[in-house]
């Protein structure tokens, strides 16, 4: 029956296809437009332009197109629509689009779309948040820190100053565009992410020495471990030169030519060549354990999520449906003096642009390779010295900074050279003023003045500033962290066992350092603090002689005192012993007078009897009278024996 009906219909099919098509074809004829609640111009403004190309074309009849949009040109397909929007059109019409969309005004429309500025600023307040609990005295007075300013703002505008005072020529106009490091820094301190890959880290190695022939033959490790590198040397001319011909007529130059001791000049050169180049600096008393791009791998993440997550948004928050030109759009001028990086007033080209409408770029805060390797020198507050300054620290979880490697243009070294080269001007000041007023001036040490202390503040300074990660989050880390762009390795890293021995690593070795400090005997300030240590030391050996003879003679004095205690126990002890013995002696002879006077009383009482004996028998009988006598004599001798 089934098949029946099949074949008796089979012959209407095509009819019927062809009825099904044309009621199709009327009815899409017949709609005047796709259903929405807001005009279609609006609609044409929020949707991406994919959705343009599926709009149907615009019709003289259409009344909600009556409005002659001028950003929708009549007579144009949507495939015309999506090449002017694009920029493949006519330059004339997009001309005209341009001007229109300047001049479009949106009156009581919502947006369905959230500024970048507005991220930004959310951003911007949960670092100050993270940073609540921070206190810079306690920080100071506990671990030695100086942070000064850590708002992200207020530490950008002046890392700013200190490029257009030291590193421009004075007079001189800034160089349109500016130099190369300027935009990365700026771009790492900005919370928006780069739209283009920032410089890569250079695979080279730079180390200064007074000579290349006074270089330690450890050194030769690192062309052995690391052979595709290149290996720069610097000396004390090579030095004069570099600074010259990067920053030659600036004030930075002029500060670095008048440094009293090369110590000085190779600290500060180390932050200019990072600035700038990039790669890895490290003393020439150093050997590499492994190779620099296993160092701190693999490593725990201490970035806040919150942090992470926003940039991610901020990476793609292209705003695809509205062009950067569109008012409405987050990254249209509009909106763009409303971002922390517009308000800055530097008065200078920073090479930044106000659109970032890139795609994603694996770079950046916490993307892609670390732009700073840092390794802790010392955590003192692990360790349990509580008195680190006096074993020649500066700061108690104290940054290495005889070797480190970065990825150029990096805030925290344009920080380190602003805080030396103005540390540099205000020491000169004291000096002159203590030589005209006819006074000795002993500088601070270089570790203080261009080393480790001031370095380790930078470090601190960029990551509670940049990601509120504070100083007390460091303590008592035993594996390399990750906080956004900047790796940081646990103590000893940088100073590992030697690899010329057999002596086992230590775990997260990196780098060896000899430790031969050949500058310290030229720091005016270490001989000082060298020779108060000494004078300290033998105060503290005077102090400790003196405490040990007091000791030893109230040692004496108890053994005296202890002795004489026994020897009067003792004589007590034997006159009581006499006194017993006498008093028992004196018992004794009592006892026995005792038992002599009864044997008295007993012996006269025999007396008596014998002598009423004596008498009966003298009444009676006269022979008995010698008998008698001998009674009384033997009875005498009795008593005399008693």
């Amino acid at each position: 029956m089934l098949s029946l009906l099949s074949s008796r219909y089979t012959r209407y099919l095509p009819l019927l296809l062809l009825v099904l098509l044309g009621s199709t074809f009327l009815l899409f004829e017949h709609s005047s437009s796709a259903s929405s609640t807001l005009p279609r111009s609006s609609i044409y403004d929020y949707t991406s332009p994919a959705t343009h190309c599926f709009w149907p074309g615009t019709d003289s009849n259409d009344e909600s197109a009556a409005v002659s949009d001028p950003k929708i040109p009549a007579n144009k397909d949507s495939v015309g629509k999506i090449k002017e929007w694009m920029g493949w059109g006519d330059s004339e019409d997009l001309d005209e689009d341009i001007a229109s969309a300047e001049a479009f005004a949106w009156e009581g429309q919502l947006p369905d779309v959230v500024p970048v500025s507005g991220i930004e600023r959310y951003m911007l307040a949960h670092i100050e948040e993270l940073q609540q609990g921070y206190d810079a005295k306690h920080d100071y007075e506990e671990y030695g820190l100086k942070l000064g300013n850590i708002s992200l703002p207020a530490y950008t505008a002046e890392l700013l100053e200190t490029y257009k005072e030291y590193l421009l020529p004075p007079g001189a106009p800034p160089p349109n565009p500016p130099p190369s490091f300027l935009p990365t820094v700026l771009s790492r301190l900005s919370l928006k992410p780069p739209i283009t890959p920032l410089p890569p880290r250079p695979d080279q190695v730079m180390t200064t020495e007074k000579s290349v022939d006074d270089l330690p033959w450890q050194f030769q490790r690192w062309k052995e471990i690391m052979p595709e590198w290149e290996i720069k040397y610097f000396d004390d001319k090579a030095l004069k030169n570099w600074v010259k011909g990067m920053f030659g007529g600036t004030k930075a130059e002029e500060i670095w030519m008048n440094l009293p001791r090369q110590v000085l000049k190779t600290d500060v050169f180390r932050y200019m060549a990072m600035l700038v180049e990039g790669g890895i600096y490290t003393d020439s008393d150093t050997a590499p354990i492994i190779h620099a791009d296993q160092w701190g791998h693999p490593y725990n993440h201490r970035t806040s999520p919150l942090l992470t997550h926003l940039s991610r948004i901020l990476s793609i928050a292209t705003s695809p449906h509205l062009p950067s030109s569109h008012p409405l759009s987050s990254f249209s001028p509009d909106h763009a003096g409303t971002t922390i990086d517009e308000e800055l007033d530097v008065g200078i080209s920073t090479g930044k642009s106000n659109i970032y409408d890139g795609p994603l770029v694996d770079d950046g805060a916490e993307l892609g390779q670390p732009s700073l390797v840092v390794s802790v020198e010392s955590d003192a507050i692990d360790f349990g010295w509580h008195n680190w300054r006096e074993v020649g620290l500066s700061r108690a979880v104290q940054i290495t900074q005889w070797t480190f490697m970065a990825r150029p243009g990096h805030p925290v070294f344009l920080d380190a050279l602003g805080r030396t080269l103005r540390k540099s001007e205000e020491i000169a000041r004291k000096e002159k003023e203590a030589k005209k007023n006819g006074k000795e001036f002993i500088p601070e040490t270089a570790l203080e003045w261009t080393g480790p202390g001031v370095f380790s503040d930078c470090v601190y300074r960029y990551l509670i500033s940049r990601y509120g990660f504070k100083p007390e989050d460091l303590i008592h880390k035993k594996d390399p962290l990750r906080v956004g762009d900047v790796l940081i390795l646990p103590a000893g890293s940088y100073s590992s066992v030697s690899p010329f021995g057999d002596e086992q690593q230590r775990n997260w070795a990196a780098s060896w350092h000899g430790f031969f400090g050949r500058w310290r005997g030229a720091d005016p300030g270490v001989q000082e603090f060298e020779r108060l240590k000494k004078l300290k030391k033998e105060a503290e050996e005077a102090e400790k002689k003196a405490k040990e003879e007091a000791e030893e003679a109230e040692r004496e004095a108890k053994e005296a005192e202890q002795k004489a205690k026994e020897a009067y126990d003792q004589a007590d002890k034997s006159a009581q012993e006499a006194e017993e013995k006498a008093k028992e002696a004196a018992e004794e002879a009592g006892r026995k007078a005792q038992e002599a006077s009864d044997t008295v009383e007993a012996l006269e009482e025999e007396v008596e009897k014998a002598k009423e004996v004596a008498e009966g028998i003298s009444d009676g009988q006269d022979d008995g009278s010698g008998d008698f006598t001998e009674i009384r004599e033997e009875t005498e001798e009795e008593k005399m024996s008693a």
